[in-house]
């Protein structure tokens, strides 16, 4: 009699452990780890204002959309960003000169140093004429060393009437000097 309930319970066991084999073969489906990374962070309608050791303002970024990636980085969308740049010899009496960029995308770095804005890029001082500007389809510009630099070719620079068409350029928003490659350029006295 003994045997017959040793028996039993063996047989129950290898149906217990059968039924479980059965189920696991079929596991329920698992997450996908093809999902999008989301981001650290993200803004809509955002202003961000970094300044200067001095406290005064030195950057102010305006984006539709901001949105920090896992690597720390920082894009942009719809972006205008106000430079203001402090004259060279740092004098109090002399007022910061106003940069003004739009871009329709932007990446900022983690170290926040140099900005890069892609799509319809324009630069242009604040206080010229809506007619002088520089156009780019890509643009970026090192905030410690105040240097706006193409990073695709072709340029479009306009002034007025005056209009060309160069492979890069380089300006000096301290100095104020703009460095131009292999230009070709216009001048239209009618506009």
């Amino acid at each position: 009699m003994n045997w017959r309930w040793i028996s039993l319970a063996a047989l129950l066991g290898a149906l217990v452990i059968g039924y479980g084999a059965l189920v696991e073969r079929n596991p329920a489906p698992a997450a996908s780890d093809t999902q999008a990374e989301q981001p650290g962070y993200y803004l809509q309608d955002a202003v961000i204002t970094q300044t200067q050791k001095d406290g005064s303002v030195g950057l102010r970024l305006i984006a539709d959309h901001i949105a920090q990636q896992g690597n720390d980085n920082i894009t942009l969308d719809t972006v205008r960003v106000n430079y203001f740049q402090s004259s060279p010899d740092h004098s109090a009496q002399t007022a910061p000169r106003e940069w003004v960029l739009s871009a329709r995308r932007g990446l900022v770095p983690a170290n926040f140093r140099v900005v890069q804005l892609f799509g319809d890029v324009v630069l242009r001082p604040a206080d010229a004429q809506p007619t002088a500007f520089l156009r780019a389809d890509a643009l970026a510009i090192d905030t410690q060393t105040n240097i706006a630099y193409s990073t695709s070719s072709p340029v479009h620079v306009r002034f007025g009437g005056h209009s060309m068409v160069v492979k890069s350029f380089r300006a000096d928003l301290t100095n104020e000097k703009v460095r131009l490659e292999s230009v070709n350029g216009r001048f239209d006295p009618q506009q």
